[in-house]
């Protein structure tokens, strides 16, 4: 007892207490009693790109298996092991086969109609003793059973159909998913990968606290801007700038599309000091010697942590001016109406100074707001759905504000907050949960056994569901689904092996729709034109037989 072990994973049992450091991929659903600094990625799990801080005293003390510590370190008791872990539920689940359109060529209720003939073919042999009779008999019967074979020609309209989308690079593992899409009368996606784009974008810039445009800011302050945001990371050649995280990608892409070139800035600067990002002073800082032999100190991170380095800050007018209650206000207003957004904030400061003193005190140059852009015309796309008397739902396992923001502005809620989360959803008896999932549209912070929970309560009030993920978060979901729906780019694995029809993007979703709807109608047509025609022969036959 007390001893710190290194054992093999299957040897861990609930109730063991595991320790986590930077690098760790977690071995198994965790109750955290301890937490420095730690900081996790979630993201196969719960589809949130950001790393999610564990905090004790905060409501997220869960650590799951699967997930990978990021910073700091921590301790905890396993509360899960195996296939009872939320990842192991997602491993165990039976992969789908690739499946034929099944149809019978001969059914015994075909030749009802032929042995129908049988008393039309004897008065005949018994009145013109003509055994050419049957030259007309057979052809007919055969015709008869052919025009009962229903299944013959939803295959050969399916299949014509199918072939059409695969030009497209629409493919369907599961060729019964086409006819059935029609039946889809709720639709649910993901949130990260699907509505909106892994990566990260600055969204909105404050400096002096006030959204501002970059037209309304003087050259040289928004040059310092941009120049900070291209060299303050970890970045230090070009080549590298895939392995960024995802908040220096961002801000280097802000630089960049704004007029900097980033080999040339890289190439120009030399880098003199560099301090890393920490996971408790929650900021980084790097010195460069310019060109002219000044050198420039950039400081980024937490806001607080960074305007408590500050003792000015820079106005849009390129002016410094002693920080004050005015500004400090502004900014602290700005963080917390970006907070509610769910998205990322963080704060830029710069100094000016000697190669061999670092500053001590910065200047504010402005805040910085990055989110998950859209991925393109989805409000559209979603919109058209709708008028097709199809409802949209999302499914998340990304933050309730986040959530929220995003269902606004693609277009499925006018509330701004989720209707659910799986904080939620464990609490509450699950007739309560159906009741109140009938009516909302966005549900957050959701397990991905718990997207599986969500889609079984809308099938047993009856809808038809169809699901659209792209990660293993997504597994449970798209298995449940009466139609699961990946892409056949940029989906995990786990995503596409569970997937019926697998599509390039969400546009492709009408496609298939208008493809589906083109398919009923003409399955329904035939099935008249068949009545009709077996209603003619009977009759032209009888017609012959008593003429």
């Amino acid at each position: 007892m007390g001893k710190l072990l290194n054992i093999i994973e299957d040897d861990l049992r609930p109730g063991d207490v595991v320790l986590l450091q930077a690098g760790d991929l977690v071995p198994a659903d965790l109750r955290l009693v301890q937490a420095t600094g730690l900081e996790v990625d979630e993201f196969e799990l719960t589809g949130e790109i950001m790393p999610v801080i564990k905090k004790l005293n905060g409501s997220d003390v869960t650590v799951f298996e699967g997930s990978r510590v990021i910073r700091g370190t921590g301790k905890g008791y396993i509360i899960a092991t195996g296939e009872q872990t939320e990842y192991g539920k997602i491993s165990k689940l039976e992969w789908e086969r690739e499946k034929g359109y099944k149809f019978r060529w001969v059914n015994k209720s075909h030749f009802i109609l032929p042995l129908a003939l049988l008393p039309a073919l004897i008065i005949s042999l018994m009145r013109y003793h003509n055994p050419l009779v049957f030259a007309v008999f057979l052809p007919l019967a055969a015709c008869l059973i052919l025009l009962q074979n229903t299944g013959l020609f939803e295959h050969i309209l399916i299949t014509r159909e199918i072939g059409r989308l695969e030009r497209h690079n629409i493919y369907f593992r599961d060729m019964t998913a086409l006819e059935h899409f029609n039946n889809v009368d709720v639709i649910c996606f993901d949130k990260t990968g699907v509505l909106t784009t892994r990566d990260l974008e600055v969204k909105n810039m404050f400096p002096e606290g006030r959204t501002l445009a970059p037209a309304s800011i003087e050259a040289n302050a928004f040059n310092l801007i941009k120049t900070a945001c291209a060299l303050c990371n970890d970045v230090r050649f070009r080549e590298k700038l895939n392995r960024a995280n995802l908040i220096d990608r961002a801000l280097i892409s802000f630089a960049t599309k704004r007029g900097i070139n980033l080999d040339e800035t890289l190439f120009r600067y030399k880098r003199i000091y560099e301090k890393p990002f920490d996971s408790e002073e929650r900021c980084m800082a790097c010195g460069f010697q310019f060109s002219d032999k000044v050198t420039y100190y950039f400081a980024k991170g937490d806001p607080e942590v960074i305007l408590r380095m500050c003792d000015s800050y820079l106005t849009i007018s390129c002016l410094k001016k002693n920080m004050d209650y005015d500004l400090l206000s502004s900014v602290r207003t700005n963080i917390d109406s970006i907070n509610k957004t769910g998205d990322t904030i963080i704060a830029l400061a710069y100094s000016t100074g000697s190669s061999t003193d670092v500053p001590s005190n910065y200047t504010f140059l402005c805040l910085l707001q990055l989110g998950a852009p859209l991925v393109p015309g989805v409000p559209e796309i979603l919109r058209e759905l709708s008028a097709k008397g199809i409802r949209n739902v999302m499914l998340t396992g990304d933050r309730a504000e986040t959530a929220a923001k995003v269902g606004e502005e693609i277009g499925i809620t006018d509330r701004p907050y989720a209707d659910l989360t799986g904080k939620h959803i464990d609490r509450m008896e699950l007739s309560e949960v159906a009741r109140q999932a009938e009516h909302g549209s966005t549900f957050a912070r959701l397990l991905p056994s718990q997207k599986g929970v969500l889609i079984r309560l809308f099938q047993e009030k009856g809808h038809f569901v169809a699901m659209v993920g792209d990660g293993a978060n997504d597994a449970i979901a798209l298995r449940v689904a009466d139609i699961g729906i990946s892409f056949a780019e940029n989906s995990s694995p786990f995503a596409k092996k569970l997937a019926k029809i697998l599509i390039n993007d969400l546009g492709d979703l009408l496609l298939v729709a208008r493809r589906s709807k083109r398919v009923k109608w003409t399955a329904t047509f035939l099935t008249w034109f068949r009545t009709l025609m077996i209603i003619t022969i009977l009759f032209g036959l009888y017609m012959w037989v008593l003429s």
